[in-house]
Formats: structure tokens, C-alpha cells, sequence
């Protein structure tokens, strides 16, 4: 009985601990709950002081979303220019750019590619007018904005608006140098986004003068050139502290386009070029009517540079094959090189002209404005290469660049085979009608049976079913 007793003692304590513990878990929620509804109501209160209605409400949503998207810019901004500041190393001044020079097969000057910096001129022996005709035609608030120029920027758009066409460009010197230093010429938001900060970066750790000279120094001028000092040197045959104020007017026009306005390609439009920067210097405030009309009464007269016989497609090529060698650290800490090429000037003028030559001819019939031609000896040596038919107006290389049918290019070894047979000779006559081998049955282009024509006449017309059936025929002997 005793036991009982006890038991039943526990059990109803154990019941008024749990009754006590619930108790205790529902109060403590309830006053949690008041105590919630209190900060509400209060929070509630507070915020409904700043309630808008109407339009100040369109105001305070447009601001919100105005901030979200200028921090999403920012952030994209920083995230597209970490990749550009990685090329600011602590040498990137005196990092020296690949240049070589090229010499034919007989040991004479072919030409040069790559940048050779000349800065041999200080920037306070150039002359005034050089000086102010190009900043009057590239940036006229250079020594005013801090790399980023948005009035300048403003203004050419509205030039460019009311010229229904690109007069002039937004960028500043700044940025151009940014671009010539670190980025490349791709029309991106990405690289304009990396050439707005680095210019920025420029602008704090070089002073204005020293941003000058290097722009001066190191952009591209046509015809081969980089630098103010090598342009006055190849277009006129003098040092630039020498350049007339007509002289030094073309210099500046060529900043914006070299291939387009190099005298040596089209010299009315680097006259008419100089023209218009002669004008701007008057615009700018940097010099009168009177001091112009004379420069324009006796314009520039270039060195005679013609490229009618210059390899560019050869050097383009040569170029880019020693680039290849020096990134593979096969050339060493060598960044000014001389180079001997296998060129003939001879072959590749006889090349060059071949190529008009059957573009005049044959260009409307075949409906072809371009060619292209590589001549090597068996040995790899390439003798003549020609990429198009004028480089000033295009300088793709479409004799090493082009995509082509790999078939067509390998008929002509297929004719070679047929002639070492001793049996076939360019007078010989072809099958170039139907042929099948099994359930194969190639055709001509447009399907067009040939008949039977000459080997030469069938391999300059590439015809698909002269290459079969000699090669069917070279097997048989």
C-alpha cells in the first residue's frame, strides 16, 4: 500500500511540472506576441512620416532606382577594368614592344614592323604650332579635364549630330594613350569601360607633359611609323623640330586615321585633312586667319613613299611568325631585331602585278574585286606574297588568312603528281565530263559538264572532275 501511496504522490507532481512548464511557454508567447505587435505598431508610426504621395512619390522611386542601377554600374565597371590594371606592372614604362627590321633575300632594307620607340626630341623642342594643332584637332581641354573629358564629349557629339556622320571623337589623348599602351582597337563597351579607368590611372601618376610626350611618341602614323620624330622623318625627310606649320598640320591629321589620310596613300585627302586641323587650330584660339591662309596657300609636299612595290602582306605575315618565336622565348630578352627574309623584290613586283593584271581581265567575269597569291620553293623559302589586291584599302591577308576549301587547295599537287608521271603536260587533253567511282559521282560548280579540256585550262578553273579523273589516270601509269 505504501508503494502505491508514493507512486501516486510522483505521478501528480510530475503532472503540475508539466502544467507549470506550459503555462510558463504560453505566457512567455503571449507577452512575446504583445511585445512584437508594440514594435510594429511603433515602427509603423514612425515610418508613415515619411509616406509620399503623388509625384513626390514618382521622385523618391525614380532616386531608389536610379541608386540600384548606379551601384550595379559601378560594380560591373570595376569588375570589367580589374583585367585591364593588370597590365599597369611596375615596368609597363620602360617595357619595350617587339620591333623588327626585314631585309629580302639579297641582305637590302624590305621594311619594318612593330613599334621602335624615338623619343629623342624633348617635348620642349617640338614646335608650338605642332604642339597646338594637335591638341586644337585631338583634345583642346587637355590641360583642363582629368582624363575623362565629358564636355569635350558632349561637343562632338553634337558636331557629330549636326554632320549627320563621326567629325570628331569623344576620346581624350588620355585615353587614346590608354588604349595604345594597354588595350587594342576592338569597338567593345568592355575596352571603353578599361580605357576610362586606365586613363584615370594615367592621369594620377603621370603629369600632363609627360602624358603628351608619350602620346606623341608612341602612336601609329602610317606608312610603318610610330612617333611624332619618325612620321616627320618618313613623310618629309627632316627632324620634326624642323616641320613647317603646313607640314606639321598633316602630322597632326593622321592621329585619327594614318591608313586613311598618310599622304603617301592618297595625298588630296591629307591635304584637305590638314585643312581642317589648320582651321581647328583657328577655332581653338592658337592661331589667327592670316597665320593659316599661308600654310594653306602652300600646303605640304611629301617624300615620294609610294608602296606600289612594298611586301606589306609579306611583313605582316614575316611579323607575325617572329612574334610567335619571341612569346615561345625563342629569340631571348631581344625586343629590336633585324631579320633576313627569303623575299625576291624581283618575284614579288612580277607577283603583284599578276594579280592586278587578272583582276582586270577576269575580275568582272569571275566576280572578283580581290586575290591572292604565295610563290616558295620546294624547300619552305617563300619568295612573293600577295594578300589582295591594295593594301592601303584593305590589309586582310587573304593568301594566309582566308578560309578556302582544303579540297581546291590540294589540286594543284595532284596535277604535279600527274606531270612527274612524264605522261601529262599542260596541253594535254582532259575528261573534265561526268565521273563515278561506285556511288560517288562529284560534279563542277553549278554542275556544268566541262567536256574535254586542256590540263592548264582545267586546273585555272579548278574543275572537280579533271581532279578525279587525272588522278585516277596518274594511278593507272
Amino acid at each position: 500500500m505504501f508503494n502505491g501511496l508514493q507512486n501516486s504522490s510522483r505521478a501528480r507532481r510530475i503532472k503540475r511540472l508539466l502544467l507549470d512548464f506550459d503555462a510558463r511557454v504560453d505566457s512567455a508567447m503571449y507577452q512575446g506576441g504583445e511585445r512584437a505587435r508594440e514594435r510594429w505598431e511603433a515602427y509603423s508610426i514612425f515610418m508613415h512620416r515619411f509616406n509620399v504621395t503623388g509625384g513626390r512619390k514618382f521622385a523618391v522611386e525614380l532616386a531608389c532606382e536610379s541608386l540600384t542601377m548606379a551601384a550595379f554600374g559601378a560594380v560591373l565597371m570595376l569588375s570589367l577594368a580589374t583585367l585591364a590594371f593588370r597590365e599597369t606592372s611596375e615596368d609597363w614604362l620602360k617595357k619595350q614592344d617587339l620591333a623588327v627590321t626585314f631585309l629580302d633575300r639579297y641582305g637590302q632594307l624590305a621594311g619594318h614592323r612593330g613599334i621602335k620607340h624615338d623619343d629623342s626630341v624633348p617635348l620642349e623642342q617640338l614646335p608650338d604650332y605642332l604642339v597646338q594643332a594637335v591638341l586644337a584637332t585631338e583634345d583642346r581641354r587637355f590641360f583642363e579635364h582629368w582624363g575623362i573629358d565629358p564636355i569635350g564629349t558632349a561637343r562632338a557629339l553634337s558636331v557629330n549630330a549636326r554632320s549627320s556622320g563621326v567629325v570628331q571623337g569623344g576620346s581624350t589623348i588620355t585615353q587614346q594613350l590608354a588604349k595604345n599602351l594597354f588595350l587594342t582597337n576592338e569597338r567593345t563597351i568592355d575596352r571603353k569601360v578599361r580605357e576610362a579607368f586606365l586613363a584615370l590611372w594615367l592621369e594620377f601618376r603621370l603629369s600632363k607633359s609627360e602624358i603628351l610626350k608619350l602620346y606623341l611618341d608612341r602612336a601609329y602614323m602610317g606608312g610603318g611609323t610610330f612617333g611624332i620624330q619618325a612620321a616627320a622623318d618618313f613623310y618629309f625627310g627632316k627632324s620634326v623640330r624642323d616641320v613647317t606649320m603646313a607640314e606639321a598640320a598633316m602630322l597632326a591629321g593622321l592621329f585619327k586615321a594614318p591608313a586613311k589620310f598618310a599622304p603617301h596613300i592618297n595625298l588630296p585627302a591629307a591635304r584637305a585633312r590638314a585643312n581642317d586641323v589648320l582651321q581647328n587650330m583657328v577655332e581653338a584660339g592658337f592661331a589667327s586667319e592670316g597665320r593659316t591662309f599661308v600654310a594653306r596657300k602652300n600646303p605640304a609636299a611629301p617624300l615620294d613613299r609610294k608602296r606600289d612595290s612594298s611586301p606589306d602582306w609579306y611583313l605582316d605575315w614575316a611579323f607575325e611568325e617572329v612574334k610567335k618565336l619571341a612569346d615561345n622565348g625563342k629569340l631571348g630578352a631581344d625586343r629590336v631585331l633585324t631579320v633576313r627574309t627569303p623575299l625576291d623584290p624581283g618575284i614579288q613586283r612580277r607577283a603583284d602585278a599578276a594579280i592586278e593584271d587578272a583582276l582586270r581581265q577576269f575580275g568582272r567575269q569571275f566576280n572578283a574585286d580581290q586575290g591572292a597569291a604565295v610563290i616558295m620553293e620546294p624547300n619552305g623559302a617563300v619568295r612573293a606574297l600577295v594578300g589582295g589586291r591594295d593594301y592601303g584599302q584593305s590589309q586582310f591577308n587573304r593568301a594566309t588568312d582566308a578560309a578556302r576549301q582544303p579540297g581546291s587547295s590540294f589540286k594543284p599537287f595532284v596535277y604535279l603528281a600527274a606531270v612527274m608521271t612524264g605522261k601529262f603536260d599542260r596541253d594535254t587533253s582532259i575528261d573534265a565530263g561526268g565521273i563515278c567511282i561506285g556511288n560517288w559521282c562529284p560534279g563542277n560548280y553549278g554542275g556544268a559538264s566541262a567536256g574535254r579540256v586542256p590540263m592548264v585550262n582545267a586546273l585555272q578553273r579548278s574543275l572537280n572532275t579533271a581532279a578525279v579523273w587525272i588522278t585516277l589516270k596518274t594511278g593507272e601509269a
